[in-house]
């Protein structure tokens, strides 16, 4: 996976759950602030965008992704409160291509990772040795 993941995450928890899912994944990495995507995104090396829908200028972001041709179809996938559904028809509305409650997003972050930047891979999964009964 040569295509790098952007993300424009404030909340220290997530931050530090994308980068460490990263780095197990072996996937390149970047924070960036939302008014700085545009620019991230331009160099053609950005496989998809993670995005904090409540981040200041989440959607402004997202709109100007839309407009450049270069980036008009990159993946964007947004996270948000689940009782926010007048931000997720927003982000919608915009051109996030997929929005989802955080809860979702956190269990499913390993899996989507890879189906944005390595569709087809299949993630291996060492599952722990099942103790003996006593």
């Amino acid at each position: 996976m040569s295509k790098t993941l952007i993300a424009c995450v404030e909340d220290l928890f997530f931050r530090s759950k994308i980068e460490a899912t990263a780095r197990h994944l072996n996937v390149p990495l970047r924070f960036v602030p939302c008014s700085d995507l545009a620019k991230a995104t331009g160099d053609g090396a950005t496989g998809a965008v993670l995005l904090e829908l409540s981040a200041p200028d989440a959607i402004a972001a997202v709109k100007s992704l839309r407009r450049a041709p270069a980036t008009a179809t990159l993946p964007v996938i947004g996270f948000l409160s689940h009782v926010d559904r007048k931000l997720a028809e927003e982000a919608q509305s915009a051109g996030v291509t997929q929005v989802m409650p955080r809860s979702q997003f956190s269990e499913t972050l390993p899996d989507l990772v890879m189906d944005l930047l390595a569709p087809g891979t299949k993630r291996e999964i060492q599952e722990e040795p099942e103790l003996p009964d006593e």
